[in-house]
C-alpha cells in the first residue's frame, strides 16, 4: 500500500450514523493504528461538494466478525478443540471510533459515508489542534503516532502560554504515581521550555520561577547539565524546538545552619554546598523575630485549635514583642506568660502552656536565629526579601526537604505571602533602584501536604485557593503536582487550565471525576513511564497522549 492510499473508509450505518462530532471507519487489512492517533478524512471520490478535509483523533479500535455468538465458534471448532481450525470461515474487519476536531473549510456537517481516511500530515494536525492560532507558543512535548509502512509519525505539540501562565488562563496540575508518572521531570521540562521561549514572545509576561524542593536533592542540580545525554535525547529536544541544556539563572536557598559557612540544612554534600556559595548561586535563609512574627501562625497549621486560642497567643506575641528583639527575649517572654498568664479572660493558662510547649519545640530549628556578624560570609539572607527581587527568567529553588512537615508548611506559607505581597524591598542596598516584579510561576510538589482536601493546613490551603482563583491577576501562577488528585483541595486543582495525568491506580482513576469523564480514562492505569495524558485549554482535542524529552539537568 502506498503512502498516499486510503487506510480505510467512513461507514454510516442505521445503528451508528456519523455526526458532526464523531464517526466510524473500517481499516484496510494490515493497517495498524492506536488510540490517540490522528487521521485526516477526504470526501468520497464522487462527491461534488467542497467540504474540505476533516481531522479527527481515534478514541477506540474494535474488531468484529459475523460470528453470531461464542457458542457457534465453540461448535465450529469441533466442540471446543482449540487446536483445530474452525470449519466455517468468518468475515472479520477492524473499525475505529474517532472524534472530529477540525475541518479545513470550517464546515460543521456529518462526515459523509464512504469518505477516505488517510494518515495525517504534521501541519494539518497542528492546525487541527489550534496551535497555529497561538500567540505565545510553548513546547509541550510530542506525539508519536502510527504511519505508513509501519513507520512512526512524530509531531511536536505546543501549549499557548497565554492560557498557561496568563493572562487569558493559568495554572497547571500534574498527578500520578510517584516515579512512574515523571511528574517533576515534566514540570521542569515545561519550565525550561518557558524560560527558553520567553525571549521570543512579542508580548505578555516573561515569568520568573520559584521551585520548592521537597524530596532529597531532587531539584538541587537544575543548573548542572546531565552527564549521560545521548543523541536521541538531544534530537528529542530539537524536535520540540528547544536547546538541550539545563535551566539558567538558578539560585538555591537552603535553611540556615549555625555551623561553619559551608554547612546548611540540605541533603547535598557539604562540598557541593560550598561550591554553590563560592559561585554566588546559593544562600542560607533564616528567620529573625521580626519576620517570624509575621508568619508565626503558620507554625501551628496542623494543630487542632477550635477555640482559636493558639491564634490568640500568636496575636499577643505580635502586640507585645518588638521586631528587633532577639530570640532569647521572645522565648523568655513566652515562658513568663505561660507562668503568669497576663490576660486570663482572653487566653486561659492551659492555652498559654500548650503554646509555650509547641512554640519551644517548633522554633528550636537553627533557621530561627539573628543576623550573624559575618552574614555575607555565611550567605545569610531573609527569604521573603530575596524572592521579591526576582527578575524575569530567574529560577529560585527553595530547599525544604530536610525540614519537618510543620516547618515545611511555615516556609511555604512565607514564600506564598512574599510572592503575593507587592511591596518591593532591597535588603542589601536601600538606595538601589527597584524594578517591578513580573509574573512568577510557583512549582509545588506533594501539593496534598499543603492543600489537603480534608483537614490539615487551614490558612495555607486558603492561600493556595486564592492563588488558583485570583493568582492570574496577581501575577502568580501555580504549577502543582501530587500522586493522587483526590487528596488535594478541589478548588486548588479545579481552577487549573492545564491538567496532566501520569500513570495512576485503577481505583484513583475511578475516584477522580476529572479522569473518569474522559473517553480514554481506562488507559490511565497502563501508561508507560514518560507517557502523559495532557489536557490544555487551547487543545481542540480534549486530551492528548504526549511524550517529552529526558531532562537535560543532572538528576538528584
Amino acid at each position: 500500500m502506498s503512502a498516499n492510499s486510503p487506510i480505510g473508509r467512513v461507514v454510516a450505518t442505521e445503528n451508528h450514523p456519523t455526526s458532526t462530532g464523531s464517526f466510524r471507519f473500517w481499516l484496510t487489512a494490515g493497517v495498524n493504528l492506536k488510540p490517540f492517533d490522528f487521521v485526516q478524512v477526504l470526501p468520497p471520490e464522487n462527491s461534488d461538494a467542497d467540504i474540505g478535509r476533516f481531522y479527527a483523533i481515534i478514541d477506540e479500535i474494535h474488531q468484529v466478525s459475523d460470528e453470531p455468538s461464542p457458542l457457534s465458534g465453540f461448535i465450529s471448532s469441533d466442540f471446543g478443540n482449540s487446536s483445530q481450525s474452525p470449519r466455517v470461515g468468518r468475515v472479520v474487519t477492524t473499525y475505529a471510533d474517532a472524534t472530529v476536531l477540525y475541518n479545513t473549510n470550517d464546515i460543521e456537517m456529518p462526515v459523509p459515508h464512504g469518505s477516505r481516511v488517510h494518515y495525517p500530515d504534521e501541519d494539518g494536525v497542528r492546525s487541527a489542534l489550534g496551535i497555529d492560532e497561538y500567540h505565545r507558543n510553548t513546547p509541550a512535548g510530542y506525539i508519536t503516532m502510527s504511519g505508513p509502512n509501519d513507520t512512526s509519525i512524530v509531531i511536536s505539540v505546543d501549549m499557548d502560554a497565554d492560557y498557561l501562565v496568563g493572562p487569558e488562563g493559568a495554572h497547571l496540575n500534574i498527578s500520578g504515581i510517584s516515579g512512574l508518572a515523571t511528574k517533576t521531570s515534566y514540570a521542569m521540562f515545561l519550565l525550561s521550555a518557558i524560560q527558553q521561549q520567553a525571549d521570543q514572545w512579542e508580548s505578555g509576561p516573561k515569568p520568573a520561577f520559584v521551585v520548592l524542593n521537597v524530596k532529597g536533592s531532587d531539584l538541587l542540580h537544575l543548573h548542572e547539565p546531565a552527564q549521560d545525554l545521548d543523541d536521541r535525547t538531544r534530537r528529542d529536544w530539537e524536535r520540540c524546538g528547544l536547546r538541550c541544556e539545563p535551566l539558567s539563572n538558578v539560585s538555591y536557598f537552603y535553611p540556615y545552619c549555625a555551623d561553619e559557612p559551608g554547612r546548611a540544612q540540605t541533603s547535598l554534600p557539604s562540598n557541593e554546598v560550598s561550591a554553590n556559595f563560592d559561585a554566588a548561586r546559593a544562600y542560607r535563609y533564616f528567620y529573625d523575630v521580626e519576620h517570624a512574627l509575621e508568619r508565626l501562625h503558620l507554625l501551628f497549621e496542623d494543630m487542632d485549635d477550635p477555640a482559636q486560642t493558639l491564634v490568640s497567643c500568636v496575636e499577643y506575641c505580635r502586640e507585645n514583642v518588638r521586631g528587633e528583639a532577639p530570640w532569647s527575649a521572645l522565648r523568655s517572654n513566652v515562658s513568663d506568660w505561660a507562668n503568669s498568664t497576663p490576660d486570663k479572660s482572653r487566653i486561659p493558662v492551659v492555652s498559654w502552656r500548650r503554646f509555650y510547649r509547641l512554640f519551644g519545640q517548633r522554633t528550636r530549628n537553627a533557621m530561627f536565629t539573628e543576623l550573624a556578624r559575618h552574614a555575607a560570609d555565611y550567605r545569610q539572607v531573609c527569604l521573603s526579601n530575596r524572592l521579591r527581587l526576582l527578575q524575569p527568567g530567574d529560577v529560585a529553588v527553595v530547599d525544604i526537604a530536610q525540614l519537618p512537615d510543620y516547618l515545611q508548611a511555615f516556609v511555604v506559607g512565607d514564600v506564598i505571602a512574599a510572592l503575593r505581597d507587592p511591596r518591593p524591598s532591597h535588603p542589601d542596598n536601600e538606595d538601589a533602584p527597584v524594578t517591578e516584579r513580573g509574573t512568577v510561576v510557583l512549582f509545588a510538589d506533594e501539593l496534598n501536604k499543603f492543600a489537603p482536601r480534608h483537614g490539615g493546613a487551614r490558612s495555607l490551603t486558603g492561600h493556595l485557593r486564592e492563588i488558583s482563583e485570583r493568582g492570574r491577576s496577581e501575577g502568580i501562577i501555580l504549577f502543582g503536582a501530587e500522586q493522587f488528585r483526590t487528596s488535594v483541595d478541589d478548588r486548588v486543582t479545579g481552577n487549573s487550565g492545564t491538567h496532566v495525568f501520569g500513570r495512576t491506580t485503577a481505583v484513583e482513576s475511578q475516584k477522580d471525576q476529572e479522569i473518569r469523564m474522559r473517553p480514554q480514562s481506562k488507559r490511565v492505569p497502563f501508561l508507560r513511564k514518560g507517557e502523559l495524558l495532557v489536557s490544555h485549554t487551547r487543545f481542540s482535542a480534549g486530551t492528548l497522549k504526549l511524550r517529552f524529552p529526558r531532562n537535560a539537568y543532572r538528576p538528584g
